[in-house]
């Protein structure tokens, strides 16, 4: 017999053992199966388990114990991400700690200790991933830079330097001067920040005419213009090209060029060029060469010996206070404005980024980004939802080249090999005496652009790889399409001729109650492993799958989690019962195949025909990859069909004598749980697996656990409309008379007469013949039907399925006490409405808060205004 209270902690313990003990998630190719497999995005190894962490996982082990449940051979990779900067970054803070750095140790030092280090904390994220119920193959344990993943990554580098889609340049990139390294274009991140827009007079060099005001946002890359650039269709400044100006504090002279990619309301129209500190100017030096660069700012962020000698050594924060002092006692700084400028990042410290000219190792992407497309257009690869096919489409079509070149120690070495007068040689080791390697390393998203075919053993043709691959379905959210997605299918395309996935899930991001990302310095972050522990990991699994639809980030709070951990108390606190309601020692299982169907009355066929409607609404919600439509189907059938209304009126059998009807209330009760308990299993592992347990001797399971079993299926068509439409009737009826009940405060244990009256013979039909069920539902004493419509004096109402219930109230309750209670009542009721009516109806509120929070608003003022109606009417009964 079961606890009598759900207690998560042990039964969680228990499972996770025999499930681990019986290498439950383990798979190996089979000839003929179906197969289901996928492969985690995998998180760093410096990482611990964040609530972003807990949906993305959970939505994976859903699919993949639901597809196990389904008779596919499935297949779930574990694995972790070396982390490149980011833990090179965690790393090195430790070092400085020690008052040690990476030079200090030199490379080969340095790295052996970031390997140890990584050994040791990798298992930490994997071992709360365990916790979490995660179905992983752990025999398939993976990491970014094991030898595996190595031999994967030489072998992509090659291919494509053979190609001759791998090159070495020299090219404008995003310079993180925290991480002494460069980026690519998609690893930037843009905040919106307060700043200034300086107006900069640039004298005319021949002393005639007042020159030219330039706006900038960046007045200390004003030592490295070359140029000052006009829209040629500008009429402000038509005859001015060609003409020179006199760089400020410099001396230099420098030209004004006409370009048409000027943005003429910018400002004053006329720009500064700084070729080799800006990627748009950059680009007029392509166009105009004559106009040459100069490069003022350093890798480390500090101005260069060009700069002139005021300025050099100095950060670029002090150059710029320089300049603008320097400027403005020239009497050269016109005005200064206030400025909203959008400024790159890095995605990984959150520095400001430095545009340089840089030599730089890029694979060229364009040959890579066409069969994508066409992947994507066939219908080969599907994005769920939709709306992010176009994006991805249209980021494709605009690719640049990928600089994949790093500046760091830790990570993938680019295995080109150089000696003095020898061409450069692609090698995984030294070809000889005398050669040397290139001292940087991959991009992270490189090798992890390989994971779908390296975790199965690519680039050899393994049994894994043909059985595997490609992999069934990407999870990942919507921030890491392009980082990552788009890069799987270029290279799963290119080496294996398939896109590695079919489809892609694209979930959102979790998100506080008001729409605010969570972070530490919000102090909005929910810990999920805290949650876990404090309400259990099914409860925190399910709180976040029911409002993961696809695409759309979820709002979430710890009371998210309660009315899950309720649901989970429901199904435990039923199940009990219906052990409790269960003979000691079966003579055989139940079973519905044996059911008699002359012994079912309408409550049987509803429950059986919603049962059957439940089943198949959750199946289309999966096929669809609508994770969340499929749990709420399955909530809503367990918790408002099965438990709050077949298991109450399954008591009046199982309060009777022993015979058929009862016999038939317990097998359908039996078989219909048992067969819920599996849909929900990958929803909810834990509990649904100790319940599936507790009902074998009754259900007829053999399966040690519930992926062993098979999904539900009825033998018959138990869809039936007309018991759907019936006893809908017969609750509407029940629902108003309890809540009628509620309303006045009568007291559970007095029974209550009911008086119907109407026209309506069908429901009058309906309600006679199932007075049992209003009887024990509604604590109704007795139902007396009349055609006279008078409402009888001192007693309340209920309208329900076109007929009216009179309810008696003389003797049931105090009609001064209650009166008195229902005035307070309302006047609170009322105060509500009207607070919640000022949020609602406030246009800025409306236009500026989040849809989830203007939705949430707009149905507690429904609530609100019905209830106060309610209150209203019912002070009506008492007069």
């Amino acid at each position: 017999m079961l606890d009598k209270a759900y207690d998560p902690g042990p039964v969680e313990s228990r499972w996770l053992q025999e499930w681990e003990a019986a290498r439950l998630f383990h798979s190996e190719p089979k000839a003929g199966a179906r197969m289901f497999s996928i492969v985690i995005p995998p998180p760093n190894v410096t990482g611990a388990l964040h609530i972003g962490h807990a949906l993305n996982n959970t939505l994976q082990d859903v699919l993949v114990r639901w597809h196990r449940l389904h008779g596919a051979e499935t297949c779930w990779v574990p694995g972790t991400d070396h982390g490149g900067i980011a833990t090179q970054n965690v790393m090195e803070k430790q070092l400085k700690g020690e008052s040690l750095s990476r030079h200090a140790l030199g490379r080969e030092k340095f790295l052996e200790r970031m390997q140890a280090w990584t050994r040791s904390t990798k298992s930490t994220i994997l071992g709360q991933l365990k916790r979490l119920g995660c179905a992983l193959d752990w025999q398939r344990e993976a990491f970014t830079m094991d030898e595996a993943r190595a031999k994967s990554v030489f072998s992509a580098f090659k291919a494509l330097w053979d190609a001759r889609l791998i090159y070495r340049g020299e090219r404008m990139v995003n310079w993180c001067v925290r991480c002494g390294t460069a980026l690519s274009d998609i690893e930037v991140e843009h905040e919106e920040r307060k700043g200034k827009l300086w107006h900069i007079r640039y004298p005319a060099a021949d002393g005639k005419g007042e020159g030219l005001v330039v706006a900038t946002t960046r007045p200390e890359t004003l030592l490295g213009d070359t140029a000052v650039a006009v829209n040629p269709r500008d009429n402000r400044y038509l005859g001015l090209v060609g003409r020179k100006l006199k760089l400020p504090l410099t001396g230099r002279e420098i030209p004004i060029v006409g370009d048409e990619h000027v943005d003429a309301t910018f400002g004053t129209g006329a720009v500064k060029v700084t070729p080799a500190h800006d990627p748009n100017d950059f680009e007029i030096l392509q166009r105009h060469t004559e106009i040459g660069l100069r490069k003022v700012i350093g890798p480390d962020g500090k101005m260069t010996p060009d700069a002139g000698e005021g300025c050099a050594g100095l950060s670029r924060e002090q150059a710029r206070d320089k300049v603008l002092a320097d400027l403005a006692a020239e009497g050269l700084l016109v005005k200064t404005e206030d400025h909203k400028n959008a400024v790159g990042v890095c995605y990984r410290c959150g520095s400001a980024i430095e545009p340089l000219l840089s030599l730089q190792w890029f694979v060229k992407m364009g040959d890579l980004a066409k069969p994508a497309i066409e992947a994507l257009d066939k219908g080969q690869f599907k994005i769920h939802p939709q709306n992010w096919a176009n994006p991805y489409r249209e980021w494709l079509s605009n690719i640049k080249d990928w600089c994949v070149s790093r500046q760091i120690w830790w990570g993938h070495r680019i295995p080109v090999w150089y000696k003095e007068s020898q061409e450069p040689v692609v090698a995984a080791s030294s070809p000889g005496e005398g050669w040397t390697q290139d001292p940087d390393v991959l991009d992270t998203w490189f090798s992890s652009a390989l994971w779908p075919m390296s975790v199965f053993g690519w680039p050899d043709k393994t049994e894994d790889l043909r059985f595997y691959y490609p992999t069934s379905v990407l999870v990942t959210g919507y921030e890491i399409l392009y980082l990552w997605v788009a890069r799987m299918q270029m290279m799963g395309l290119r080496f294996q001729g398939q896109p590695p996935f079919s489809d892609a899930i694209i979930h959102g991001i979790v998100r506080d109650k008001s729409g605010k990302k969570m972070s530490k310095s919000l102090g909005n972050v929910v810990d999920p492993l805290l949650m876990m522990d404090k309400y259990g990991t099914d409860a925190l699994r399910f709180s976040l799958v029911v409002q993961a639809h696809p695409g759309r980030d979820v709002p979430f709070a710890e009371d998210s989690i309660t009315g899950s951990r309720n649901f989970a108390n429901k199904l435990w606190n039923s199940t009990r019962f219906v052990l409790m309601n269960l003979p000691e020692r079966p003579a055989r299982p139940y079973s519905l195949e044996t059911l008699s169907h002359c012994c079912l009355e309408l409550a049987d066929k509803w429950i059986l025909a919603e049962y059957q409607a439940a089943l198949e609404q959750a199946r289309k919600a999966m096929e669809s990859c609508d994770v969340a439509a499929a749990g709420d189907a399955l909530y809503g059938f367990l918790w408002d069909k099965f438990c709050d209304w077949y298991v109450e009126l399954a008591k009046i059998r199982l309060q009777g004598i022993e015979g058929e009807e009862k016999e038939s209330a317990r097998a359908i009760l039996v078989q219909v749980l048992n067969g819920t308990l599996k849909m929900l299993h990958p929803f909810m592992p834990y509990v649904t697996e100790e319940l599936f347990a507790a009902l074998k001797p009754y259900s007829g399971e053999m399966a040690a656990f519930v992926l062993k079993a098979q999904a539900p299926r009825t033998a018959f068509d138990w869809s039936n409309e007309e018991a759907r439409r019936d006893m809908g009737t017969v609750m509407s009826v029940i629902s108003e008379l309890r809540a009628l009940r509620a309303q006045l405060n009568v007291p559970p244990g007095l029974k209550i007469k009911v008086i119907a009256a109407g026209d309506a013979p069908e429901s009058e039909a309906l309600v006679a013949g199932h007075q049992g069920y209003v009887k024990a539902l509604a604590r109704v004493e007795a139902v007396e039907f009349t055609k006279n419509l008078r409402r009888p004096a001192q007693s309340a109402t209920a309208v329900a399925a076109g007929l009216s219930f009179f309810v008696p109230l003389a003797g049931l309750i105090d009609f001064d006490t209650e009166r008195q209670r229902l005035q307070k009542e309302a006047q609170k009721a009322e105060a509500e409405l009207q607070k919640i009516a000022q949020k609602v109806k406030n246009p800025n509120f409306i236009a500026r808060a989040p849809r989830e929070e203007v939705a949430t608003a707009e149905a507690q003022y429904g609530a609100a205004e019905a209830r106060f109606a309610r209150i209203k009417d019912t002070l009506q009964y008492l007069d």
